[in-house]
């Protein structure tokens, strides 16, 4: 069992007084930032001055400074940017700016969790994970509620670094509902697999392959759609909720049982063995090698694989289906 942080451990009072550097402005960046705001701290957000988000930013009314320049003044330093540019953006801007005790922060474990990038000796070096996309942290924030995190510390170099990680998950709502204590590696991991078993690799290609079956048959191409992907909310925010079991025990008698006696059949044993191979790529660090290789070589297997799934007759059924609700666009 992992060890459990509420609001009753850190208020987001903590962070008053201290210079606080936001380094990027994407999804989790503006949501934090706006959090941040109102709860009242001293911010600034570090850019590029010719990025995309350096007007943004300044729009929004945020003290906005190159990065190097905020590094220098920030006592907590949170690197908000993608993970596969997080090594190189630290070594060139930020390492040498850093001040021996200030504090560097990060939304998710990635680039310390696999070794590639390696904080100085002489700062504090935490994790607050939120377990929400931004503009949903914002939201729950904002109703008073928060998202769940997962929060770590890898380097205690002032004795405060967990008194700064929590106060900063204060600040984002996230110990309303509560923080679960986990390590860099640990949330790089298991983030890596669910993402690529379930979440997204897993789940796209479970739905493809249900939805060429029915058609391969001659099932009509919006009707597979439907039964395939659109009905997948329903089970997710069901299993969300709820749990399996929860989810179990409100659908009808048919989908029970087919759900408990086909199963197993679809997720065999050599399904498994795979998803133990992938696990196994991710906690070598072959995975996260791999990823930055593609990156830094311009992406051209990520852009050929995009090209030939947006191709698929699937995503022409989809346009035909959601045509019909266009509330969709308004949910989300």
């Amino acid at each position: 069992m992992s060890k459990r942080f509420t609001i009753n451990d850190s208020p987001a009072a903590g962070l008053r007084g201290k210079k606080i550097v936001l380094a990027g402005f994407g999804n989790q960046g503006a949501a934090h930032a706006e959090c941040l705001r109102d709860e009242g701290v001293d911010l600034t957000i570090g850019l590029r001055r010719d990025g995309a988000s350096w007007n943004l930013a300044r729009d929004k009314g945020y003290a906005v400074l190159e990065l190097s320049e905020a590094a220098a003044l920030a006592d907590i330093l949170l690197l908000l940017t993608p993970d596969e540019t997080q090594a190189e953006l630290y070594e060139r801007t930020i390492k040498t700016h850093l001040h021996d005790g200030a504090a560097l922060g990060f939304a998710h474990g990635f680039a310390v969790g696999f070794g590639h990038l390696q904080p100085k000796p002489g700062i504090d070096v935490f994790l607050v994970a939120p377990k929400a996309q931004g503009l949903k942290v914002r939201k729950l924030y904002k109703e008073g509620r928060g998202a769940a995190a997962l929060v770590a510390v890898e380097q205690d170099a002032t004795g405060r670094a967990w008194s700064t990680t929590l106060a900063y998950a204060a600040a984002l709502g996230c110990l309303r509902t509560g923080a679960l204590e986990t390590t860099f590696r640990e949330e790089a991991v298991s983030d890596l697999f669910g993402e690529q078993a379930v979440l997204c690799g897993g789940m796209s290609e479970l739905i493809r392959a249900a939805f060429d079956t029915l058609v391969a048959r001659g099932y009509s191409p919006d009707v597979a759609y439907f039964e395939c992907l659109h009905e997948v909310k329903i089970i997710a925010d069901l299993m969300h909720s709820r749990g399996i079991d929860g989810m179990r025990r409100v659908i009808s008698g048919t989908a029970l049982y087919g759900d408990t006696t086909r199963g197993k059949r679809v997720i065999d044993s050599h399904v498994r063995e795979t998803m133990s191979d992938m696990l196994t790529e991710i906690e070598s660090g072959d995975f996260a090698r791999e990823w930055i290789e593609e990156h830094c070589a311009g992406r051209p297997r990520l852009g050929r694989i995009l090209a030939d799934d947006a191709g698929h007759p699937i995503e022409e059924a989809g346009r035909r289906v959601r045509n019909l609700m266009p509330w969709l666009e308004e949910d989300e």
